[in-house]
């Protein structure tokens, strides 16, 4: 599925170390989900990154970047392939690669891009700084992206919201070794927005 979404759906390509994003001309849109065209915009977006060019923190903000265009189309569109008529399929696979790329390109020309800073986040002081979010859809799948580059295989457990000495979001990690302790710091995307909108980092 996923060489035939590549190839009659999705492209994504990289010059000169940046990422171009745009949707192939489709005569017959694929009869994906919404769901399974979320997933393989996801996978794209990894696939795109190993052959990206440029510094590894630029290769990261592009591909947080894919990922958060991916998720933002899904929420929109998410109902889309509950329709009961025949046509709904393609109609909502089109629609999807409509909203990814005006989605991307839109976000491109929105600097700065998310990226990281500070330490390996294991302790306060070493704490995983993201930077550039402009609000907490952007600033949590963040912490995802940043655990499954650093960490993968992990597994999210429990989290905490700490304002002692500055404002984190701290979460223990499900690890072969036993559960770990991360520290992000969220004030860059928190002060700009709110707490009310940080509503994504409340433990669940």
């Amino acid at each position: 599925m996923m060489k035939l979404f590549l190839r009659i759906g999705f492209l994504l390509w990289v010059f000169g170390g940046l990422f171009a994003a745009r949707a192939t001309p489709i005569d017959a849109p694929p009869t994906l989900t919404v769901g399974q065209m979320h997933g393989s915009c996801q996978k794209t977006c990894w696939t795109v990154r190993e052959g990206a060019k440029g510094s590894e923190s630029l290769r990261d903000s592009l591909t947080l970047t894919c990922l958060n265009a991916c998720f933002k189309c899904f929420l929109q569109l998410r109902s889309c392939s509950q329709s009961s008529a025949d046509s709904a399929p393609s109609e909502c696979a089109a629609a999807f690669l409509q909203c990814y790329k005006q989605s991307f390109a839109e976000r491109l020309k929105s600097k700065p891009l998310v990226s990281f800073d500070g330490g390996d986040g294991h302790s306060r002081e070493m704490a995983v700084k993201i930077v550039g979010a402009a609000n907490s859809l952007e600033g949590v799948p963040a912490e995802d992206f940043w655990i499954q580059l650093k960490h993968p295989g992990w597994r999210k457990k429990e989290r905490r919201f700490v304002k002692e000495g500055g404002i984190y979001d701290v979460i223990v990690y499900d690890t072969p070794n036993g559960p770990q302790t991360v520290w992000f710091d969220v004030k860059d995307f928190y002060v700009k927005n709110g707490e009310e909108d940080l509503r994504l980092l409340a433990p669940k």
